[in-house]
């Protein structure tokens, strides 16, 4: 499945974006950006859930929709639909407590989803 990631100079429009369940129902908002060192190359976000001392989850970015990035970079009011419901982003694992997401880390959150797709490492 191919996905289309925001250009470096665009990333950064992600951060505090709302982030919806395929159910079109309200998750929470991006907290941070994971990217591959290598690449620079978008791997997950962490999404705040609740207004104050929210519970944060990790979002590979296997559990985006495809073409959900582009369009928010396109029309900044929109948001970032997942390819999981909002109760089972709800349910995801938290983010590792050292802000580096290695390929295990995002393997076993997209796990935590229901998704079985590899994230890109």
């Amino acid at each position: 499945m191919t996905r289309s990631t925001p250009a470096p100079e665009h990333v950064q429009q992600l951060s505090g974006a709302s982030v919806r369940g395929s159910d079109g129902e309200h998750v929470g908002r991006v907290r941070d950006i994971y990217l591959t060192d290598a690449t620079g190359e978008l791997a997950a976000i962490t999404v705040t859930i609740g207004r104050l001392r929210g519970r944060v989850v990790l979002v590979p970015e296997v559990a985006i929709a495809p073409g959900s990035l582009a369009e928010l970079v396109s029309t900044p009011s929109q948001h970032i639909t997942l390819v999981v419901d909002a109760a089972a982003a709800r349910a995801g694992d938290p983010p590792p407590p050292t802000a580096h997401a290695d390929p295990q880390t995002l393997l076993r959150a997209a796990r935590a989803l229901g998704i079985e797709e590899a994230p890109r490492a």
